[in-house]
Parts: C-alpha cells; structure tokens; sequence
C-alpha cells in the first residue's frame, strides 16, 4: 500500500536536542520556500481562511542517564507524531514577510529558456522587466 494521497510530506528537519531534567521547551526550525511544492503552495493560497491541517512525525534516538545503568539510548518510534490546525493567515503572513508581493510561476523548461535569452539577448536585469517589455502593463486589463 502506497502513500496516502492526501498528505504532502513538506520537509525534513533535524534537531539535536541539548541536556535536560524532566520537561523542556525546543524551537524546530521548519524550512518554508516559496515553491516547497507547487500543489502545496497552490492548495495553502487557494484558502481564503481557516485552518491547514498539518502533522509533524518524529523519530530519532534518545540519550539518557540511567542512576542505575549509566547512559541509556533508545529509539523514538517512527508513529510518534503532533497533529494541529495551522491557520491560514499565518501562513499568508509568513509568506508575504519573506516574500513581500511575490508569486510563484513554474515553466516548461523551454519556455523558461526562450526567456532566458531573451532577457540575455536585450540586457534585461530582472525577470519583471523581461515580462513587462513582452507584455506592456497598460495591455492589461485586471477585472
């Protein structure tokens, strides 16, 4: 049986934990790029509001001391895992912060590379300038 159809793994992250007595407090770092995944990001801004259902699923090794045994090391089994509702908005907000008024555009590979040389061919420094001399802004019209 193969991958459930509607989860869509985002990422891997690691982190080393340091020494701790009873309960402790952690950030993970969860990297967010723009294009992480295309059907992804198209379903996150899709929502007008609500809530992302996200789940994050551990595993690794444990160290412990034992007064009795000296070190320990045991495994986190791989079906531990922390289910919760992201909200939309955070995630709007988190993208405009590190990606302030931009959008994604993915391309066939030769039509990236006919604008590629197009933009090389005429000196063109940015991939906004390239667009707006082939699609001058006042021919179109946003309704």
């Amino acid at each position: 049986m193969g991958p459930d159809p509607a989860k869509v793994l985002w990422t891997h992250a690691n982190l080393v934990v340091p020494s701790f007595k009873g309960t402790t407090l952690l950030e993970l770092p969860v990297p967010c790029t723009f294009d992480f995944n295309v059907a992804a990001t198209k379903y996150f801004n899709g929502l007008a509001d609500g809530e992302i259902p996200v789940c994050v699923q551990f595993s690794g090794t444990v160290f412990y001391a034992s007064p009795e045994s000296g070190l320990q090391v045991a495994p986190i089994s791989w079906d531990k895992e922390a289910c919760f509702k992201l909200p939309v908005k955070i995630w709007r907000d988190m993208m405009e912060s590190y990606y302030p008024n931009s959008a994604w555009l993915c391309l066939h590979k030769a039509a990236f590379d006919r604008l590629y040389q197009y933009k090389m061919k005429h000196g063109i420094p940015t991939w906004e300038e390239a667009l707006d001399q082939l699609i001058p802004v006042e021919e179109v019209v946003i309704s």
